[in-house]
């Protein structure tokens, strides 16, 4: 039976009705899903991210950690205290909570109280949170290391922020956490001890720049922010590139990685990339070397072959040449023959035409032709 336009427009409409509803539908969860969303992801910044102190043994100091949020809704959570880390090259920070084995030579967060162990960020609002450090009588002298940062109550998305130095050593974000490092400094006699673990570059390359990698190890007491110059030389011992080291700590016990890009693209020779580079309060020093070659070898046997070619092209011709004159003088050595046989052919004839030991050309003209 066939469909009336009635119906059909009553259809069609039906089915126009059926889709707005579901892109609206589909608008509306968008949207409550976008503001959920928005609501769950709450920033939230530490202030200072990093802070060194410094005090006597059986002190007692005062210090501060500010914790802003920058979202609209306020979170809540807890504020706790944490000794950390550094075990890897990368200067990454871990944190140590309960039962640790680490050696009290590096931990302090027994000594630490804060003024408060909850409390709430409200939106687009700060906390400031005071902290007391009770240094004992008998604490060894140099770093101790430890971390106040705020645990909120629900799941907060981690940072996205690109700024890696921040990321990797002054602001720690693990899971939903954000912390403000402390570097406390006992006084006292401190050893101050650092050694290149590594200093190395690729033995052979192609083009530059060169990448150098440095490796340092602190087996001091405290901290230490090394400052140096990495140089390259070439073989004449003129210095072609020089670049400073990365300003970042070393912690006690652990090592740190340094990596740095000299030179330019084109590079010939066998040059020497040096470290020199001092760390510490006494100025300590710290020397490496390491030789590496660079040469365009691609580029090298290209332009070779092209002077092989031309050269081989340029001895084709003289070959060439000398073979065409080499014809030439042949050719003339044998008309000359000819014409030495033609003289010795005529001699007797040109004997005949001189009278009395006369040359022809003696007579006058009258009588050569006479003679003749």
């Amino acid at each position: 039976m066939h469909k009336t336009n009635k119906q059909i427009y009553k259809s069609t409409n039906l089915q126009i009705a059926i889709a707005s509803f579901i892109c609206l539908l589909g608008y509306l969860l968008i949207g409550l899903f976008n503001k959920a969303s928005a609501q769950s992801t709450i920033p939230l910044v530490v202030a200072p991210a990093r802070q060194t102190l410094e005090a006597d043994p059986g002190k007692i100091i005062n210090f501060a950690v500010r914790f802003y949020n920058t979202g609209t809704e306020p979170v809540s959570g807890s504020f706790k205290v944490a000794d950390f880390i550094v075990d890897d090259n990368e200067g990454n920070p871990s944190f140590l909570e309960g039962p640790t084995t680490l050696s009290n030579r590096y931990a302090a967060a027994d000594w630490v109280s804060l003024n408060a162990e909850k409390g709430t960020i409200p939106g687009t609002g700060m906390v400031i949170v005071s902290g007391k450090i009770q240094i004992p009588n008998n604490a060894n002298p140099g770093g101790k290391y430890f971390a106040v940062f705020f645990e909120p109550e629900t799941s907060l998305p981690s940072s996205t922020s690109t700024n890696t130095e921040a990321k990797k050593e002054e602001v720690s974000s693990v899971a939903i956490r954000i912390a403000g490092l402390v570097y406390l400094k006992v006084n006292g006699p401190i050893s101050e001890g650092a050694s290149i673990t590594k200093f190395s570059a690729p033995g052979f390359l192609e083009y530059g720049p060169i990448t150098i990698t440095t490796e340092i190890k602190n087996a001091g007491d405290y901290h230490i922010t090394p400052k140096g110059q990495i140089t390259i030389k070439n073989m004449f011992g003129k210095v072609v590139a020089g670049q400073d080291l990365e300003k970042t700590n070393v912690f006690p016990g652990s090592s740190r990685i340094f990596t740095n890009k000299l030179g330019t693209k084109w590079m010939i020779g066998k040059f020497t990339a040096n470290l020199n580079a001092s760390y510490g309060e006494s100025g300590k020093t710290l020397v490496a070397t390491v030789p590496f070659w660079v040469f365009p070898w691609k580029v090298a046997t290209v332009i070779v072959l092209g002077i092989a070619i031309i050269i081989i092209i340029i001895m084709l011709i003289i070959k060439k040449v000398g073979k065409k004159q080499k014809k030439l003088e042949k050719e003339l050595s044998e008309e000359k023959s000819e014409l030495e046989k033609l003289k010795e052919a005529y001699k007797d004839k040109i004997d005949e035409l001189t009278i009395n030991n006369t040359p022809i050309s003696s007579f006058p003209e009258e009588e050569k032709t006479n003679k003749v």
